[in-house]
């Protein structure tokens, strides 16, 4: 293929933003080397590591404010002629390492598109590519620079196959017992050429990769035990309240090993430092933990079962500390686009706490729903923001919007109580955010009893739902809902509107976004 690259400056920019917002996050690449490359002129002659950097360039277009990224002035279309010039076709040749890391960053790239879904084949692809040349089996030679760049991209694949898994409700790629490969060093890029020694007292961000991989474990564990089809579960044994609880009681304890064991500089600290690296991989750690956390509970949200109750309670409070992080990062980082982790956490949340007010509303419980709502004003600001440059950010605003119009009386604008908003819409420092539960605390449990306001509300939700609702159906179904305040009366054509259509597809089914 014949590639048309961007002028050098703009390259150099673009490296200079997927290096500073990307690379932090998601250590496909290793900078010194690629950037040596880049100035050597590789991807004039190496059309792979070409399609490496043309994935590379159109990830970091998201971030960037230079006109020459658009096609028409259009923002969604950030990117979109650098990776579109790559063909997925190939003949029989040997896997590289840069056709690797083009599916990696391709995948960053297509979920932010408007058909997400692509991200499943592509990690999948990479996952075969990987296991093809034995990438995730442990090696017996030591620590070498090539090795260790294969050793990210396995790593990276890994978690995003993760990231999909949750995102689009697909089978994971790859397995637990598929792989024993060793986890990636936690050793920063400048010290590769040093023996792969970090220097003592210096905190790695590979740290940071290093606690995302544990948190997708123990993720790919909870889909694969809690979301299996019927027939896994038959056949498995998973089945029964008491499975349930011994399933839920061992992922629990997981999560509180890790909250645990989570590096001192990575710690949520609302009244620490609001910036550099650190700050914004504590943000997405932190958002990625209660979002899973979720993902544990909500199957059990709407049964009739001695988990109920204590998910409800660990469900509505994970959602609150998701989103108080995601506030306080969105109120320092106002021009950066959120990582879709922190994205798809912010969103989850809301719809969480959504639901929490129409069932506490009709079971007849008194509440204040004034801070929950202000938090999720919260969240439709950062996916308002982010619709701007990736396409499933506008179709998840919609979603919570939609749900927000089901009742006008107790889903209007809430009162002021000395919310300051900023001219982006952000919420400023108030103490709808400081009277929110603090993230450092937030810790599962499932030993304990049910509230009585949880057992209530489970009663409404403790129906026969539908488990296969798409976005895409929630999205038809939700555009002919249209109830005014005067509706929302209790009546019995009331109480069935939010049910089938909407608390079913949440409630009892992974998250999926295609």
């Amino acid at each position: 293929p014949h590639y048309v690259y961007p002028p050098s400056d703009l390259i150099s920019s673009l490296l200079e933003l997927y290096f500073t917002n990307i690379h932090p996050i998601i250590p496909v690449l290793h900078r010194p080397s690629f950037e040596r490359s880049v100035a050597d002129g590789l991807y004039l002659t190496d059309t792979k590591f070409g399609a490496t950097l043309l994935a590379a360039l159109a990830v970091a277009s998201r971030y960037s404010n230079d006109p020459r990224v658009l096609i028409d002035g259009n923002k969604l279309s950030s990117g979109w002629k650098f990776v579109m010039q790559v063909q997925i076709v190939r003949s029989h040749f040997e896997v590289t390492i840069h056709e690797v890391q083009f599916y990696c960053l391709a995948t960053l790239y297509w979920v932010g598109t408007s058909a997400p879904q692509v991200c499943s084949w592509a990690v999948g692809l990479g996952s075969r590519f990987l296991q093809h040349r034995g990438e995730h089996r442990r090696k017996r030679e030591g620590y070498k620079s090539e090795h260790e760049l294969w050793n990210r991209a396995f790593w990276s694949i890994f978690a995003l196959d993760r990231m999909v898994c949750l995102f689009l409700g697909r089978p994971a790629a790859i397995h637990v017992e598929d792989y024993d490969v060793e986890p990636p060093l936690e050793v920063d890029d400048e010290y590769w050429e040093h023996g792969f020694t970090q220097p003592l007292g210096k905190p790695s961000m590979l740290s940071y990769f290093a606690s995302i991989l544990r948190l997708s474990e123990i993720l790919g564990e909870a889909l694969r035990r809690l979301y299996a089809s019927k027939k896994l579960k038959t056949r498995m044994g998973w089945t029964g309240t008491e499975w349930e609880q011994g399933a839920v009681a061992e992922l629990d304890s997981a999560m509180n090993d890790f909250f645990d064991s989570i590096p001192p500089h990575l710690r949520w600290d609302p009244n620490g430092p609001r910036e550099g690296v650190f700050f914004d991989q504590s943000a997405i750690l932190h958002g990625m933990y209660y979002h899973i956390q979720i993902t544990i509970h909500r199957p059990f949200i709407h049964k009739q079962s001695p988990l109920a109750g204590p998910s409800l309670s660990i469900c509505t409070t994970a959602a609150r500390s998701a989103l108080h992080v995601a506030a306080i990062w969105r109120m320092n980082r106002l021009q950066c686009l959120p990582f879709p982790w922190l994205q798809n956490s912010v969103f989850v949340s809301a719809v969480i706490l959504l639901l929490n007010i129409f069932g506490s509303k009709r079971a007849g419980l008194p509440i204040d729903a004034n801070r929950d709502l202000a938090q999720v004003g919260t969240a439709l600001d950062i996916l308002k923001f982010t619709e701007t440059w990736c396409q499933p950010a506008g179709r998840l605003w919609e979603l919570v919007q939609e749900l927000q119009s089901l009742d006008g009386s107790l889903l209007g604008p809430p009162p002021n109580n000395g919310i300051r908003y900023g001219e982006l819409g952000v919420m400023q420092p108030n103490r709808v955010l400081s009277d929110a539960l603090p993230p450092t605390s937030m810790r599962s449990t499932g030993n304990f009893g049910p509230s009585q306001n949880s057992s209530r509300v489970n009663e409404v939700y403790a129906q026969s739902f539908d488990p296969g609702i798409s976005i895409e159906q929630l999205l038809a179904e939700t555009t002919t809902l249209d109830v005014s305040a005067s509706t929302w009366t209790h009546s019995p054509a009331a109480d069935g509107i939010p049910d089938d259509e909407i608390m079913s597809m949440w409630l009892a089914a992974p998250t999926d976004l295609t």
